[in-house]
């Protein structure tokens, strides 16, 4: 387990499979293990009905690398020698069969008491039910080593498969971080000019309809500042610049970090929107939309991260 252990502190996804075999001279122990994305962690183990305490087994290994999502475990036992296998007679059916047999018997006046001969043994052997073949599996106790070193194995490459899937989660969204730091940062660049436009746009309208000398600079400086105050979206893009290094923090650290990104995409997200009812501008409106996209597209990645 040394080399599963290695792999903890990294992104893994929620979808993962891994399968292994121990096969022994009288027995063969098969363990398949996958999983899909769930909210919470539910873990069914589904197990041959004389081995149902090896789930405790499943359990516990499962809880020390705290896994999420919907994850199925099958476990196969095949013996294979050919000796750990009984017949058992069903004897209250057997005699069921012989008192409808006497029921027709007597229906059609016939004897009712008569020895059976072999064949007719053979025959009434072959009624549905009367016998049937049962397995005699050994011990928990008994497989104990063995299954373990096979859940092993099988969690071992169930794990290798979800950091991989992990990685390349990791690589997208890094990419899609990228993008957002790129336009929030183009957004903090125009929050100047869109203030300065709003001044320009004043003074030009004002011009229309008076002069130059009865315009007053000073109430166009007032409106200006009270325009800034209205749509400067600073705190929003520091705020959202902070939500993307607390997301990067968090992807570096690894291990079941799902939820937290979850919930740092909320935030991104409720910054963003601010910035969108704050900028008016068209320009500042088409990065807020392009961000928008991004996010999405992240939030429906790390859906898949545990």
């Amino acid at each position: 387990m040394d080399k599963l252990t290695a792999k903890i502190s990294a992104v893994r996804s929620m979808t993962g499979f891994g399968t292994a075999v121990c096969n022994k001279n009288n027995y063969t122990i098969s363990v398949e293990i996958k999983s899909v994305n769930n909210r919470y962690k539910d873990v069914a183990a589904h197990l041959p009905p004389g081995l149902r305490a090896l789930e405790v087994i499943i359990n516990d290994y499962l809880n020390k690398y705290s896994l999420r999502g919907k994850i199925d475990v099958y476990v196969n036992f095949t013996d294979t020698s050919g000796t750990n296998s009984i017949i058992k007679v069903d004897k209250n059916l057997l005699l069921a069969y012989k008192k409808a047999l006497d029921e027709i018997a007597r229906t059609l006046c016939q004897p009712t008491q008569y020895n059976f001969s072999s064949n007719d043994l053979i025959a009434l052997s072959v009624y549905p039910g009367i016998l049937t073949k049962e397995d005699i599996l050994p011990t928990v106790a008994e497989i104990k080593d063995d299954f373990i070193n096979t859940l092993g194995e099988a969690l071992t490459l169930f794990i290798e498969m979800k950091t991989t899937e992990g990685k390349n989660l990791c690589s997208d969204i890094l990419y899609r971080l990228a993008i957002i730091r790129d336009k929030v940062a183009l957004l903090c660049d125009l929050a100047p000019s869109i203030i300065e436009k709003y001044r320009q746009n004043l003074v030009t309208t004002l011009g229309e309809y008076l002069n130059a000398n009865d315009i007053d600079q000073t109430r166009i400086i007032q409106e200006t500042a009270i325009y800034a105050e209205k749509t400067n979206y600073t705190e929003e893009t520091t705020r959202l610049q902070s939500h993307l290094q607390q997301f990067e923090q968090t992807l570096s650290t690894g291990g079941s970090i799902g939820r937290k990104l979850d919930f740092i995409v909320q935030e991104m997200n409720r910054e963003i929107n601010t910035i969108a009812s704050k900028a008016n501008s068209a320009q500042a409106g088409q990065l807020v939309v392009d961000v928008k996209g991004e996010i999405e597209k992240i939030r429906e990645q790390i859906q898949n991260i545990e």
